[in-house]
């Protein structure tokens, strides 16, 4: 083994060691009993399905409204809107599914980590702009991986690097984390 080598296993060790004590802090039992935020995923799923039941009332409107009309050509233009709000209303729907199914595939972790590392990537708007942070884990059991964290604005307290806790994790998503110091 060469000394590189193991220079990195002592430093992993003595890594996996601290991030053990996690599990004996006092505050440990509580961050654990912590409920994250929402999901950013989950409320874009949450708006498309309202967006689909928004256009499903609108569809149904239009198309009593086509029922009732007289004459022919009132009848298929409203119809035909009738039609494509619903198509729309059902584009919606499934989206809205599709994407909450997609997200909840995955369970929700809670797990002991150091910030081994962070980056951020912010993409300019008209609306204004986005920053979304990358935080480079490291676990208790040796293992480690990179965790995409949507900003949430300044009412969020960033992490840096060298922080312990405990990681709120879905996928490849960071939810959350609880600071607690070892």
């Amino acid at each position: 083994m060469s000394e590189q080598t193991a220079t990195q296993n002592r430093k992993q060790t003595a890594l996996m060691k601290r991030l053990a004590r996690i599990h004996e802090h006092k505050d440990y039992p509580k961050a654990l009993e912590h409920v994250p935020p929402t999901e950013e995923d989950l409320e874009a799923a949450a708006r498309s399905t309202r967006r689909g039941a928004m256009l499903a009332v609108v569809a149904a409107l239009v198309g009593a409204l086509a029922v009732t009309r007289e004459g022919l050509a009132g009848q298929v233009v409203f119809g035909a809107i009738a039609i494509a709000a619903a198509v729309f209303a059902a584009r919606a729907f499934l989206a809205g599914g599709k994407q909450r199914s997609e997200v909840l595939a995955h369970g929700l972790e809670r797990r002991a980590a150091l910030v081994a590392d962070r980056r951020s990537e912010t993409t300019a708007s008209w609306a204004g702009g986005r920053t979304t942070y990358y935080f480079q884990l490291e676990f208790d059991n040796g293992e480690n991986g990179e965790f995409r964290y949507p900003g949430r604005g300044v009412q969020d307290d960033l992490l840096v690097k060298g922080n312990t806790g405990v990681a709120f994790l879905r996928g490849r998503t960071l939810i959350a984390w609880k600071n607690i110091k070892v």
